[in-house]
């Protein structure tokens, strides 16, 4: 099974996004990874200040606005997302986004690139029993390891994550 996982940052819940992580995987292991950063637009959110950035200082600004972040993250996706499950965990309203604006920055070309479908973590664990709402509960509980020295409000580590709690409840 090819997984495709990917998690964003936004300045506030319904705030654009500044971060995008993602990590694809098969049965071997860890296809590839990303990671990109642009700055944050407009005064930053004191929740996002307090709980996300202290845990990416290591995620430097490589893109110069919103839009070039969604076109490299849109050319990783397009690169790596054949074949694979397309899954993030709590999707709306940060993820669902980040796919949206990505398709409507071309959306004559990439119409058709979306995820179909797009598989929200969430409702896997609510259909197993489980709390939807924490994937770190899950993987607690069964002993997993997520593969990442990092936190959760990382993107990387959030992708990650998702994607080994995803890959244990399919089995």
């Amino acid at each position: 099974m090819k997984i495709f996982s990917f998690d964003a940052e936004t300045n506030g819940l319904y705030g654009q996004a500044f971060a995008i992580g993602a990590i694809v995987t098969d049965d071997t292991g860890e296809v590839a990874r990303y990671t990109s950063r642009c700055p944050i637009a407009g005064e930053t959110d004191t929740w996002v200040a307090e709980n996300v950035l202290p845990h990416m200082q290591d995620v430097p600004i490589g893109q110069e606005s919103y839009q070039a972040l969604l076109n490299s993250f849109y050319e990783f996706y397009k690169t790596h997302k054949g074949d694979a499950d397309v899954i993030a965990h709590v999707a709306h309203p940060v993820e669902t986004k980040i796919l949206r604006d990505m398709i409507e920055q071309d959306l004559a070309t990439r119409m058709w690139e979306g995820p179909f479908p797009f598989i929200d973590v969430a409702g896997v664990l609510r259909a197993r029993g489980e709390d939807p709402n924490s994937v770190d509960k899950y993987i607690k509980k069964n002993g997993l390891h997520v593969p990442f020295e990092g936190n959760t409000h990382h993107p990387l580590y959030d992708s990650i994550a998702a994607e080994v709690a995803y890959r244990h409840l399919m089995k």
